[in-house]
């Protein structure tokens, strides 16, 4: 696609768009959603769930209490990979 002789990434112009709405953190927040399962494996996805985002405090639930004191034991590792993927965006998590 060329506008005024630029040529223009369609990943590059949504980005901007999402930057200058103001809606950075939503779209963080759906990427980090999606990408759960990478950060700690398929079957701890399987029994969990992250559910929100906000203030930097990312809230799971977790329907296993085996696993939430698994996921607990991990949460630094956890936050740094998602911190390296997308940027500092987590502070912490709550595991619910």
């Amino acid at each position: 696609m060329k506008f005024d002789n630029h040529e223009i990434n369609l990943k590059d112009l949504v980005s901007q768009f999402v930057k200058q709405s103001g809606k950075q953190h939503l779209m963080d927040k759906q990427i980090l959603i999606e990408r759960w399962p990478e950060y700690v494996g398929d079957m701890c996805a399987h029994f969990s769930k992250c559910n929100d985002l906000k203030n930097g405090i990312l809230y799971v639930n977790v329907n296993n209490a085996a696993l939430k004191f698994e996921l607990f034991g991990h949460k630094s590792k956890i936050i740094q990979r998602i911190n390296n993927d997308l940027g500092p965006i987590v502070k912490d998590i709550i595991f619910r």
